[in-house]
């Protein structure tokens, strides 16, 4: 075996293949597995329900912003300014997003069977 600046080679590396046996043929572990799934499975309107929401947070995240620099609290006017084109840009990809599925719905709900 060759040791590489104090480090083993990775021939020395041995693999337990009862772990992974033992963890396929363990029904708790299939379960917790299973659960993690379904909470990763988000359907559609929970994906653009969280969309949704975050651009409403940058909205209300730079109106907050100016609201503090208006009333001379410690806001740079730079970072107001940045929060602000977060803002419009999240808006005007919303914007398109939602353009891009009206014109989905409009191309599916033109197609005759």
């Amino acid at each position: 075996m060759q040791v590489i600046g104090g480090l083993q080679g990775i021939n020395s590396i041995k693999m337990d293949s009862n772990i992974f046996t033992q963890a396929i043929k363990n029904p708790e572990v299939n379960k917790n597995q299973e659960l993690d799934n379904k909470k990763n499975n988000l359907g559609f309107i929970d994906i653009m329900d969280a969309a949704i929401s975050k651009v409403n947070d940058t909205q209300v995240n730079a109106n907050n912003m100016i609201e503090s620099l208006i009333k001379g609290e410690d806001v740079t006017m730079h970072d107001v300014m940045l929060s602000v084109q977060e803002s419009q840009m999240s808006m005007q990809l919303m914007l398109e997003v939602r353009n891009k599925l009206y014109e989905a719905y409009q191309e599916i709900n033109g197609v005759q069977l």
